[in-house]
């Protein structure tokens, strides 16, 4: 008994690759073996290795069993030694694939994946463009970077997460930042007020675009800013987007991720930066929406909508009713000459 404990000890001690080959070597060993030993009953190899993957992974199903004392005797040492190796080395397998699935939870794993959206700090707008990501583009994969969050905010097959301070290089090299199509950072939760969020976004973004120029790479940026002042502080950065905080942040973010340079017109048209987006009612002269689409446009502005009806440009040719609310992009000196 003390010699068996021993043993077992011994063999759960072992590396896996001893173990594994240890186990494959006793397979193969006793396949041969049997059929040398009664080659009557193990008519080839493959049916050595057949009895002995079912005497030691199963109970065996007696459709061959070994008829000689040599091969009784060699089938009572397998019962205890091969058994016991496979149970082992089973029992390995197992806690190999705990401990991978326990540290990518915990984001502790280096991140393979190319082509892939990075996510930094882990907020509700965050989930909302995750969600918006994977329901839009199936074949998008994102990986989170968070340094609050103790084990992976979201659990999904196209999801990775990387635990740790997103303003570190060591941490955007394990999310394999330098293969990565696109970065949003998201403003954080928990700053006191919009500066800090902001400084600390401001530090992430250039730590980021650091790490890019040192390896000779172009990273599309795109940051969430919580006060739309402090743009300018991000200018040296070379932040490509901003996004500033309302409700279609978060969809928002998802769009400008895969579609570049979307959220800055959606900036300007949301601020007094550029052009705006106004609202206007049917002129008298305006019987279709063709009439009205080229008179804007001898005046510089741009026709995108009826009340929300986005297709104007599909029923040029339809009459434009009485009630209607023309949505149009211009600036404000186009504005003035209406």
């Amino acid at each position: 008994m003390i010699f068996f404990r021993k043993l077992f000890f011994k063999a759960v001690h072992m590396s896996n690759w001893t173990l594994f080959f240890t186990t494959s070597t006793l397979i193969l060993f006793s396949s041969f073996f049997m059929y040398y030993v009664e080659p009557e009953t193990f008519v080839s190899p493959f049916e050595g290795l057949w009895w002995t993957m079912t005497t030691v992974v199963t109970v065996g199903y007696g459709d061959v069993f070994p008829a000689t004392v040599p091969g009784k005797l060699f089938a009572m040492f397998l019962y205890v030694i091969g058994i016991g190796l496979m149970t082992v080395l089973i029992g390995k397998v197992i806690d190999t694939l705990s401990v991978r699935k326990r540290m990518k939870e915990e984001g502790r794993l280096q991140i393979t994946r190319e082509n892939h959206i990075l996510l930094i700090n882990w907020t509700n707008r965050a989930q909302i463009a995750l969600n918006e990501l994977l329901e839009s583009f199936p074949d998008i994969h994102a990986v989170i970077i968070d340094e609050v969050t103790e084990k992976t905010p979201f659990l999904h097959e196209r999801v990775d997460f990387v635990k740790g301070a997103p303003a570190a290089e060591s941490t955007l090299m394990q999310a394999n930042l330098l293969q990565a199509k696109s970065v949003m950072i998201f403003s954080p939760d928990d700053a006191r007020n919009s500066s800090a969020a902001d400084g600390l976004t401001l530090l992430i973004a250039s730590t980021l675009e650091a790490t890019a120029k040192k390896h000779d790479q172009n990273i599309y940026t795109i940051c969430e800013v919580a006060d739309s002042k402090h743009i300018s502080a991000f200018t040296h950065a070379n932040v490509e987007e901003f996004i500033t905080p309302n409700d279609t942040a978060a969809h928002l973010a998802a769009r400008s991720i895969l579609f570049n340079g979307s959220s800055e017109i959606i900036r300007q048209l949301t601020c007094n930066d550029g052009h705006d987006l106004y609202h206007i009612p049917k002129q008298s002269d305006w019987t279709t929406y063709r009439e009205a689409k080229n008179a804007l446009a001898k005046k510089g502005i741009l026709l995108v909508a009826n009340h929300q009806d986005l297709s104007l440009m599909s029923k040029l040719d339809e009459p434009i009713p009485n009630d209607a609310r023309l949505f149009i992009i211009c600036d404000d000196e186009a504005y003035s000459r209406l």
